[in-house]
């Protein structure tokens, strides 16, 4: 068992490394920021994409007894939440060190100041584990894993991509400046904007004629801020697990007289 989950963190880390490697290229020519803003862009987006994943397939394991034997004994509320919750820690273990030493790495290489490395490492926690709730919730609903975790990707998808629908929108209301705010909070890339400074995005030649933000007065928000829409919809989701998960009973031969 020890092994397996020693294989389990090498593979996780070899792997989220190679994606944050290539999403970083494209970030870098695409000319989104500076190079410690487009690494740490490429550790968001390995966390969203990851960690919704490697939650539904926690979710959708059986869970056993020390003996073996699948467990059937009803839980309590109580004890169903502790479950889910460890299952959900567990899961994003992995993840959380590739997070540690990707950002160890972006420390000492680019001179980054510790109290925003140790910001930007918050960051990546929360989002592991707002995800990974999301993941968790879509798996038990939709009854599989990649279906849980492709609801966690719509729902990033479409809180990331807000910001290129305000052109359409733009059309019709005519100025969608109280939206930017609603835009930014629910961005979770956001967050990295706040916590680093160094370039505006929106002002970036690719996304100056994307989105209309450019043309408006706006601040972007602190970054616990960001992370508090996170915290909230993840803790909603988990709390919808606890609220409606299956009752659990352990087979056993008192109960099979």
């Amino acid at each position: 068992m020890l092994g397996f989950r020693r294989y389990s963190l090498a593979l996780t880390v070899l792997l989220a490394s190679f994606l944050s490697w290539i999403i970083y290229l494209l970030l870098t020519r695409a000319k989104l920021g500076s190079p410690a803003e487009c690494f740490a862009f490429a550790q968001v987006c390995v966390v969203l994409l990851a960690a919704p994943y490697l939650a539904a397939c926690a979710s959708r394991t059986k869970v056993v007894t020390g003996s073996g034997k699948p467990i059937l004994l009803t839980l309590s509320p109580i004890s169903a939440g502790n479950l889910l919750l460890t299952q959900l820690v567990t899961s994003q273990m992995p993840l959380l060190c590739w997070a540690f030493l990707s950002t160890s790495l972006l420390f000492f290489v680019t001179e980054l100041p510790l109290v925003k490395a140790l910001q930007l490492l918050a960051v990546l926690g929360i989002y592991s584990f707002s995800a990974g709730a999301v993941g968790m919730w879509g798996a038990k609903v939709f009854r599989d894993t990649f279906f849980g975790a492709e609801f966690a990707y719509l729902l990033w998808g479409a809180t990331i991509g807000s910001m290129f629908l305000l052109i359409p929108l733009e059309r019709y209301m005519g100025n969608v400046q109280p939206i930017i705010p609603l835009v930014l909070h629910a961005n979770p890339l956001i967050a990295v904007c706040a916590i680093l400074g160094e370039t505006d995005i929106f002002r970036t030649p690719v996304l100056y004629e994307l989105t209309p933000i450019p043309s408006y007065l706006f601040a972007y928000p602190p970054w616990y801020l960001v992370c508090f829409w996170q915290v909230l919809i993840g803790g909603i989701c988990l709390f919808g697990i606890t609220k409606n998960s299956p009752k659990l009973a352990r087979k056993d031969n008192v109960f099979s007289a």
